[in-house]
């Protein structure tokens, strides 16, 4: 029996039986089609091979896992952009992760992850892989998926080549888009909207930029509470209870962007917003990334006083004082 009878015979087979529940119910089953219909899809893209499954390993040692777990996806989510994404991650025990509930933010926010699996051992992610694969890579052990290492400290190169890299669009929700466009307009209304999320030891550079751009709003997102009190050009969010999402939405809304090279920082970038990057990367970092003019980056950015001058001189280049 080749493969077309096959699918014949399923197809009638499913047929029969939705009639046979249908008539018994005598109402019409939405949810039960919508299941029905929805398998039906999913056995297609698998035996397509449009679906496929990530594994991300997570050692205990790993450390800012939203923005690390970005930049995986973009190493390895490859393929056409029809292509679908199981993400299977394996956890440590012993140190989970605090921020787990903002790893889960940021997947949701990739178009093309259908599903996240969370695993603490490896024979429970061994059991379920075979139901994320289509049957012939169930046969080939060639094509089955190996844990990936890619979730500790990215690199230098590894930020050079994301920050050069052509992003798909970030997929937020519409409430936390409007709310920040709403927010943005009230705050802010025309001005020019600088995103801050600055370290703690660069918080000095909030009260010099605030002072010697009286006509720009900032929004600081910063996660440490202000050593100062703020101007009145500045709006502390801290205490706020943002989500994730929210925050990531105000990012996307601004103008601009100066702060921590983080999962905001990763959304400037993917929102092709211009941005001043502070920190980052392991290894011997170069004194600056410039790319398309658009956003500078800072490995090493520590000095206040250094980083007050470059975050000016950006905000020179893209917004003249008087006029946006």
């Amino acid at each position: 029996m080749n493969t077309t009878t096959k699918s014949r015979r399923l197809a009638q087979q499913l047929a029969y039986f939705t009639h046979r529940v249908l008539s018994r119910l005598r109402f019409f089953p939405f949810t039960l089609f919508y299941v029905l219909f929805t398998a039906m899809l999913y056995a297609l893209h698998l035996r397509q091979g449009r679906v496929h499954a990530l594994i991300g390993e997570v050692t205990a040692e790993a450390t800012f896992l939203p923005r690390n777990m970005i930049f995986w996806l973009e190493s390895v989510s490859t393929g056409p952009p029809d292509h679908l994404f199981h993400v299977c991650l394996r956890l440590p025990q012993e140190a989970p992760d605090a921020n787990l509930q903002d790893v889960i933010s940021v997947l949701l926010t990739i178009p093309r992850v259908r599903s996240v699996g969370l695993y603490w051992d490896s024979s429970s992610l061994d059991d379920d892989l075979p139901l994320l694969q289509a049957k012939r890579d169930r046969n080939d052990p060639e094509a089955l998926p190996s844990p990936y290492e890619g979730l500790g400290s990215p690199n230098i190169s590894q930020y050079e080549e994301f920050l050069r890299a052509v992003h798909a669009e970030i997929s937020l929700p519409v409430a936390a888009r409007r709310d920040a466009q709403t927010l943005l307009k009230r705050q802010a209304g025309g001005a020019f909207v600088v995103c801050l999320n600055l370290p703690m030891e660069l918080d000095p550079l909030v009260d010099g930029l605030a002072g010697a751009r009286p006509d720009v709003r900032f929004l600081d997102l910063s996660p440490a509470p202000p050593q100062t009190a703020r101007g009145v050009n500045i709006h502390s969010f801290v205490g706020h209870g943002l989500t994730l999402h929210e925050r990531m939405a105000l990012v996307e809304a601004a103008d601009a962007y100066v702060g921590s090279f983080d999962e905001l920082g990763c959304t400037a970038v993917m929102s092709a917003r211009p941005a001043v990057l502070l920190g980052g990367g392991t290894g011997t970092p170069p004194a600056h990334v410039r790319c398309d003019g658009n956003i500078v980056w800072f490995p090493g950015a520590s000095e206040p006083a250094l980083a007050a001058i470059a975050v000016l001189e950006f905000l020179s280049r893209h917004f003249a004082p008087g006029g946006k």
